[in-house]
């Protein structure tokens, strides 16, 4: 790949995977602005506006209100097409690397969302959805041969994505063949899949926060104690604002959810500390993705955080048989 990406993709002569050499303490400069323009569409658009309205306005609050969208809708302008752009880039990627069909299958997705912005999906909404589920199935094959460290909360990832993407398709299939609804393993995939968020918050932290220096646990901990305190203080209004913010229920004991918060304040800061750009940059998109979005281009980077996750993660080293 070109130097100015700063991600050097081999193919495998042996394996056939996909491996990353050196660079990854070198951000590329589309998935800098995609991961700098989607923290301000779920911070700013989908968290703090979103607080904003139960709060009492003076004409400052008013002045301030209206300039706090106004960067809001720039911020998700910018991510949604950065977003498409960030697939077209890895789609590219994997057709150099000999994985036409998983390119194809990334660059329809991206064909299918623009289509949508003209015309109703309907049932075509199913195809995107399959498309997905294709793309997951790949990264799921991936993650399992990586290296044990960061294996499992890469698969926890992948399975929550999975279980969300089987909660919005189910729908859309029992209306093509006109079943009765609701669907009736659609609320259980869906709370399944939040509780593997959660799992796959810990998994991430012991593959890169586990050996983060105290003061990275002490900064780390400050989000965590916000939602703690505001959830405390106000649960109700708190459970709406992370439903609209990340899509999470919080059906599970409020603890654990700040606990994962936590978690992942420390694997990012510690990758950051390290050097290692890329892997703060998958973790920020898994955080901007969400659980079950409602949006292409929130779905598109969660995708993106798995790729990049994986290009970071080495591939596991599997023993001859007489090396022992």
């Amino acid at each position: 790949m070109a130097q100015d990406l700063a991600v050097h993709v081999r193919f495998g002569p042996e394996t056939g995977d996909l491996v990353v050499a050196q660079g990854r303490g070198v951000l590329p400069p589309l998935l800098g602005m995609l991961v700098a323009a989607g923290l301000v569409d779920w911070l700013v658009t989908r968290t703090l506006t979103r607080l904003a309205i139960h709060l009492p306005k003076s004409d400052a609050m008013i002045a301030g209100y209206a300039l706090l969208g106004w960067v809001g809708q720039v911020g998700s302008t910018l991510a949604a097409l950065l977003a498409l752009a960030g697939v077209l880039w890895i789609a590219g990627i994997e057709w150099q690397t000999r994985r036409a069909w998983v390119a194809l299958a990334l660059a329809g997705l991206v064909l299918l969302s623009v289509v949508f912005l003209v015309r109703p999906p309907g049932g075509w909404l199913l195809a995107a959805q399959g498309l997905t589920g294709l793309v997951l199935a790949v990264f799921v094959a991936r993650a399992w041969r990586v290296e044990a460290a960061p294996r499992w909360g890469l698969l926890l990832a992948a399975a929550a994505m999975c279980a969300a993407l089987v909660y919005q398709a189910l729908p859309v299939l029992y209306t093509l063949l006109n079943l009765p609804g609701p669907a009736a393993w659609a609320k259980p995939a869906f709370l399944l899949g939040e509780a593997l968020v959660v799992a796959a918050a810990f998994a991430l932290w012991g593959a890169y926060g586990r050996q983060a220096a105290r003061r990275v646990w002490w900064a780390a901990a400050l989000p965590a104690l916000l939602f703690a305190a505001a959830y405390l203080v106000q649960p109700a209004m708190t459970a709406i604002l992370v439903v609209w913010s990340n899509g999470l229920t919080l059906y599970l004991p409020w603890w654990l959810y700040a606990a994962a918060l936590w978690c992942t304040g420390v694997a990012v800061l510690h990758q950051w500390q390290q050097g290692e750009r890329m892997r703060v940059a998958g973790l920020l998109l898994l955080a901007v993705a969400g659980y079950a979005p409602q949006l292409s281009s929130q779905a598109f980077a969660g995708l993106l955080a798995l790729w990049v996750l994986l290009q970071t993660s080495s591939p596991r080293t599997v023993s001859s048989p007489g090396t022992g």
